[in-house]
């Protein structure tokens, strides 16, 4: 773990780029926060997704979603909806969402695009893409990442479709 510590702190002193961005309304993506300055304002819930780099301590235990993915890989369509039902929980409350990975281009972006969809702020994963990438311009999905969020959609589309049958019956 200390050496994914050092590596991130030698590549983020090479990077000029923001800490995080905010995307839309109260939600955030970005990279490891370090330390507290690196947090966006007003105390938002965390969704960590990995799993080389450790918890930063200033975050409650009830604020606070690992979704733990390797660098490169990506969410499991199933971990995606975990996050996403669990960010708009708090988002009903209106908390602020910061969603992170390493260094915020590519599992936390993922699981961003996903958000913003269920909250209603983009169409579909490839509209939030964009959105992210106009606000984030370095972002890195890769093909994993894509494939993931078209079987997360997939399955939100046939659940959301057993939903309207059953609210029929």
């Amino acid at each position: 773990m200390m050496f994914a510590q050092m590596y991130w702190q030698f590549k983020k002193l090479k990077r000029k780029e923001a800490a995080y961005n905010e995307i839309s309304e109260g939600l955030y993506v970005g990279g490891w926060p370090s330390s507290p300055d690196r947090f966006p304002p007003g105390e938002p819930v965390v969704i960590d997704c990995t799993c080389e780099l450790p918890r930063t301590s200033v975050v409650s235990k009830d604020a606070y979603l690992c979704i733990p993915t390797w660098d490169t890989r990506s969410p499991q369509p199933a971990q995606i909806e975990t996050a996403v039902r669990w960010a708009c929980q708090f988002r009903a409350q209106k908390r602020p969402i910061y969603i992170h990975c390493a260094f915020g281009h590519g599992r936390s972006v993922c699981v961003m695009c996903a958000l913003l969809v269920a909250v209603g702020v983009a169409e579909d994963w490839k509209a939030a893409e964009k959105m992210v990438r106009e606000k984030r311009p370095r972002i890195r999905m890769n093909a994993q990442h894509r494939k993931s969020l078209e079987e997360w959609s997939k399955c939100r589309h046939l659940s959301k479709g057993s939903d309207d049958l059953s609210k029929e019956q």
